[in-house]
């Protein structure tokens, strides 16, 4: 039942092309009078005026009832041999459908903008600076043009009204002004209508500029959350990957810092040139900016701009002499809150103090991207490398909690939220990370940077179905949340002399059997990997309980400085294995599945203290 009711949550997320949306019945970029609708018939039928549009339809796309809904198929390609002029209103999708048992994971089906030509790929702009049209892309890929330059301003997308990305992925854009955007942001007629950015859950990369690599806009009027920039490249050293060529005007600043435009919750890495430019009217809060050409920039000299609870250290990697994480220009009075930064970036607020690393080993591996190297064998390393776990649009850098803490007070990044004194101003961490993540509910318990550090607090269920002969390989790494196994060689010293006599292994694994008696043994190393050995060619199951201490439930306050997991191996002989494997008992896969994700949804904030 709970996986029923999933399915069809999630379709409801997915949705379903009504009858009113316009659907794109063909992936090529024409416009002719037949039955096919192309992109380019779509946008240029909705771009006529609603009440002038023909109810028959115009070439092939729309009529009578039509919506403004434009609905591509998933995960195909669809070419553009030239930009798109949109002029008003609309929504461009993916549209997939799912049936009840399907796990939906946005960014996964998204359809692709192709430009085959040698321009950007959208022009929005309805040329009414009285008004500013929405325009919403959803799980879309723009493939940019590819060579030196697409165009003068913006790569993949020119914006002059109120656009909106949402699990979009930017890519192969190049450009003077704008390697992915060029946003005009300012309205001096009217000012209300001056076009905005609106990022979400999306993901910039390889996309190139002379001034600002990712987005050029005349002035900060950007939202962006849930992102990640990998990868840009931004060529003028007095520019930035994110650029505002000025601040905002002095009427927009009066509420600072509330009301102010902001990124948040993101990620930047491995970008060459520095991350941004901070201008008055800019607030950043909660980010991860490392192994960047450099990191920021900051020219506030109204004191209306923030940096605040977020990780800017290794901007270059490896980090050098000095470093390059902020560069403060004649006059700036940017505000830096409860950051963690290196000594070049300073101690920021009095109030609100950063933190400062000197450290040179940023990474828990070899590489700024890829696998993370246990606590055994890398001991001071800050943060995992760039990961995308399975069904992710989006990676992430997950902070790391050190054998060498006393206590969780010892990290730079863990728990290090600030409260508000109630005097001064102050922003505190936002209400949930990149992962949509809740952050901890109490202001000083929340995490810096992009990455809430989540310990799972329920149960959880894993297991296989083997044949006679065989041995069973489970993995419990993504049971851990964001924590790593504890080494045995620390065993002793948490939890005293093993029980059972022999030494301590990694996790100080305890099996506790369940409801049958032990039929197998167990090997587990640092990774989470468990390979289980049946000890005879035994029919049935074995089902027991392990108890693993991690980086993080070491710190717990009970006396159960450990995390429980559930494994069931079930053995049978091979004629006799498909029928066992549908059946409702006995903790087969099949069923383990449904246990599974009744452990997933018992997840929840651990509060680590």
């Amino acid at each position: 039942m709970l996986k029923r009711s999933i399915g069809i949550g999630m379709l409801c997320v997915a949705g379903h092309a009504y009858s009113a949306d316009i659907n794109i019945t063909t992936t090529e970029d024409v416009v002719k009078d037949d039955t096919e609708c192309s992109l380019r018939e779509a946008i240029e039928y909705l771009n006529i005026p609603a009440d002038d549009r023909p109810e028959a339809g115009y070439m092939g796309c729309g009529g009578t009832g039509a919506s403004t809904n434009i609905l591509l198929e998933a995960k195909k390609e669809y070419k553009v041999k030239s930009p798109l002029y949109i002029k008003t209103a609309l929504l461009i999708r993916t549209d997939y459908s799912t049936n009840v048992t399907d796990e939906v994971a946005e960014g996964m089906n998204n359809a692709t903008l192709k430009m085959t030509g040698a321009s950007n790929i959208f022009v929005i702009d309805d040329a009414n600076n009285q008004s500013s049209a929405l325009v919403t892309f959803k799980e879309l890929t723009l493939a940019g043009c590819g060579v030196q330059k697409c165009a003068d301003k913006g790569g993949l997308i020119y914006n002059n009204e109120r656009l909106q990305l949402n699990t979009v992925k930017l890519s192969g854009g190049w450009a003077d002004q704008g390697g992915a955007i060029y946003n005009v942001g300012v309205n001096s007629d009217y000012p209300a209508y001056a076009s905005t950015v609106e990022v979400l859950n999306s993901l910039f990369e390889k996309n190139k500029a002379a001034e600002g690599g990712i987005i050029y806009t005349q002035a900060p009027a950007l939202f962006i959350t849930r992102s990640v920039f990998r990868d840009n490249e931004t060529a003028t050293a007095a520019s930035a990957n994110i650029y505002a060529a000025q601040g905002l005007s002095d009427e927009k600043l009066v509420s600072f810092p509330l009301s102010m435009y902001k990124i948040s919750n993101s990620t930047f890495f491995s970008n060459k040139g520095a991350v941004a430019n901070v201008t008055d009217g800019m607030g950043l809060n909660n980010l991860t900016m490392v192994a960047n050409g450099s990191g920021l920039i900051l020219n506030a000299p109204k004191a209306k701009a923030y940096i605040s609870n977020s990780i800017l250290i290794g901007n270059p990697y490896p980090v050098i002499t000095g470093g390059s994480d902020c560069r403060f220009e004649s006059g700036d009075q940017s505000v830096l809150w409860n950051n963690l930064v290196s000594p070049v970036c300073g101690t920021g607020n009095v109030s609100y103090p950063n933190g400062i690393w000197n450290g040179t080993q940023l990474f828990a591996g070899s590489n700024v991207e890829g696998e993370c190297a246990s606590l055994k064998d890398d001991t001071t390393a800050l943060l995992c490398p760039y990961r995308t776990i399975e069904k992710a649009f989006t990676g992430y850098f997950r902070p790391r909690i050190l054998l060498s803490y006393a206590s969780i007070a010892d990290s730079l990044i863990v728990n290090k939220g600030l409260k508000s004194n109630g005097k001064d101003a102050f922003v505190t961490c936002e209400a949930s990370d990149q992962r949509s993540v809740n952050r901890d509910t109490d202001p000083a318990a929340c995490d810096r940077g992009a990455i809430e550090i989540v310990v799972p607090t329920a149960t959880s269920l894993a297991g296989q179905d083997i044949l006679v002969g065989e041995v069973a390989k489970i993995s419990i790494a993504d049971y851990l949340g964001d924590s790593d196994l504890m080494p045995k060689e620390e065993c002793e010293s948490l939890l005293g002399k093993n029980p059972t006599g022999a030494a301590w292994k990694d996790g100080c694994i305890q099996i506790v059997q369940r409801e049958t008696p032990s039929k197998g043994s167990l090997t587990i190393d640092l990774q989470g990997n468990l390979v289980y050995t049946p000890n005879g060619a035994w029919r049935g199951a074995d089902m027991f309980t392990i108890r693993v201490v991690t980086s993080s439930t070491r710190f717990n306050t009970s006396n159960k400085p450990y995390m429980e997991i559930n494994i069931n191996v079930v053995q049978e002989t091979e004629n006799t294995m498909e029928s066992k494997t549908v059946e409702t008992s006995g903790g087969s896969f099949g069923f383990l599945s449904v246990f599974a994700l009744l452990g997933l949804a018992g997840l929840r904030r651990y509060k680590k203290s």
